[in-house]
């Protein structure tokens, strides 16, 4: 009779422990994968959380920029949303509009949002805070030093010296990405050094019709078929590489010049690159004044997952220096936490320059229809680089399509 008690209980407490841990939550994470994270950095994360929080189970998903914002989609409308994923910023207009996002100061904590820097929050509209910042930095211009010493202050110096010092296959002036991937990044940095925009400003501070085929935006291409077609200075096979695949010839050193983000550095010693970089602003074209592009990208968390709770915990967790602070150095974005900024690693000359772009730099127009907005000015980039259409019929078309799909 004992051994039949004993084995009921042996079996209770089996149930029990099994209904614990059948109720065990789990967060997942769609974790963008930017260039200079480690698999390393992201287990270890992950690991730590788990060890210090053992009734939680956290699941961090890397996935590629260029997947991120279809994958997140999908979750969402399958009614099956992670807790969190990074997003552009700018995708939170999407979000809100099917009510998707949870306002962060539901979940994460005052002590955490309190060290958050102000001009990082660009997620707080209306007054509330839907993403939580996790990347903001300004775009910059990194020189290699063994190919040229010469840091142009405009854009035609810039042109006349990577063709001076352009000698392909060996050497190139200038990285310049030309098959379309996920960010118009390159032709911003163009169209914004040239005094350019993408939409005219309405008195309510609205954006209205498209003007990126105005004399500036047809400047910015022309300047850029001119420098690929004609002066021949950027990689071969532009064309077929992303920014992804481009920059890796820079980090080998056969590049004079490229602009990029603040992972260069990190995305450097990942490379084990040789040579001596120098970091510098992305210079305007003759007559123009300094404009870099800024970008932030936000943690967003959804309102249908079910650990909403657990995932405040986990930022919470993340969002600590032992943690954020490596996040920002592998990455090589500026912190953007109080406490982390004030580390002795981000005291560099890498990050002064980007501290010097962020006071000019703008972001991009913060519209719902963006992402299709991008695509079909990158439609009509490769049309002018591939000649079928010169830059300014390519562009005027283009604005024709953005004003219809945005009912103008």
């Amino acid at each position: 009779m004992r051994k039949r008690i004993l084995w009921i209980l042996v079996l209770v407490l089996l149930l029990a422990g099994g209904l614990v841990w059948a109720q065990k939550a789990k967060v997942t994470f769609f974790w963008a994968l930017y260039d200079g994270l480690t698999e390393e950095y992201r287990a270890s994360l992950q690991d730590a959380f788990m060890a210090a929080n053992p009734s939680i189970d956290v699941d961090i998903v890397p996935i590629q920029w260029d997947l991120m914002q279809e994958k997140m989609t999908t979750s969402v409308a399958g009614g099956q949303p992670p807790e969190l994923c990074v997003i552009g910023t700018r995708w939170l207009l999407d979000l809100m509009s099917t009510d998707s996002v949870l306002e962060v100061d539901k979940v994460v904590s005052k002590k955490t949002l309190d060290n958050i820097a102000a001009g990082a929050m660009e997620a707080k509209i209306q007054g509330k805070l839907m993403g939580l910042p996790i990347a903001a930095g300004a775009r910059i211009m990194t020189v290699n030093n063994d190919i040229t010493r010469v840091v142009p202050k405009t854009m035609e110096e810039l042109r006349a010296e990577a063709k001076r010092v352009s000698k392909p296959p060996q050497t190139y002036g200038l990285i310049m990405p030309g098959k379309k991937h996920t960010e118009l990044t390159d032709f911003c940095y163009y169209l914004y050094a040239a005094g350019g925009d993408y939409f005219a400003k309405n008195a309510d501070g609205s954006w209205g019709k498209a003007v990126f085929n105005n004399p500036a935006g047809v400047k910015a291409l022309q300047f850029m078929v001119d420098m690929a077609t004609k002066d021949k200075i950027t990689q071969e096979g532009y064309l077929g590489l992303t920014r992804m695949d481009s920059h890796p010839i820079f980090y080998e050193g056969r590049a004079a010049y490229v602009m990029i983000g603040a992972w260069v550095e990190s995305a450097m010693k990942q490379a084990n690159s040789k040579f001596k970089a120098q970091y510098v602003q992305i210079p305007p074209f003759a007559g123009q004044k300094p404009a870099s592009l800024i970008i932030t990208d936000s943690i967003a968390i959804f309102k249908k997952a079910r650990y909403t709770k657990e995932a405040g915990q986990f930022l919470d967790f993340f969002y600590q220096d032992q943690w954020k602070a490596k996040f920002d150095e592998l990455v090589g974005f500026p912190p953007v936490t109080v406490s982390a900024a004030k580390l002795p690693q981000f005291q560099s000359p890498l990050y002064q320059a980007l501290g010097q772009a962020a006071m000019t730099a703008k972001g991009w127009p913060l519209i719902e229809e963006w992402a299709e907005v991008s695509d079909i000015i990158w439609d009509a980039n490769v049309k002018a680089f591939l000649g079928q259409m010169s830059p300014k019929a390519a562009l005027d078309e283009a604005a024709a399509k953005v004003n219809r799909a945005r009912g103008m």
